[in-house]
């Protein structure tokens, strides 16, 4: 991961462990997430989504 991704994005997953799933709602609409397919693969994978997959409803 360290060696794909920026260190800014690094900690922004790091930070997202251990927070309200509404977090991660909200950081797989962010710019970074929409635009990056290797932040949005790391995304995923960290919260074990499908990939494949829809995208949460947005609330």
């Amino acid at each position: 991961m360290e060696d794909l991704l920026p260190s800014n994005l690094i900690k922004r997953l790091e930070d997202l462990v251990g927070r309200e799933h509404t977090y991660l709602e909200d950081e797989l609409y962010s710019q970074e997430a929409l635009t990056n397919l290797k932040y949005r693969a790391e995304l995923e994978k960290l919260f074990k989504l499908d990939p494949l997959g829809p995208l949460p409803p947005r609330v």
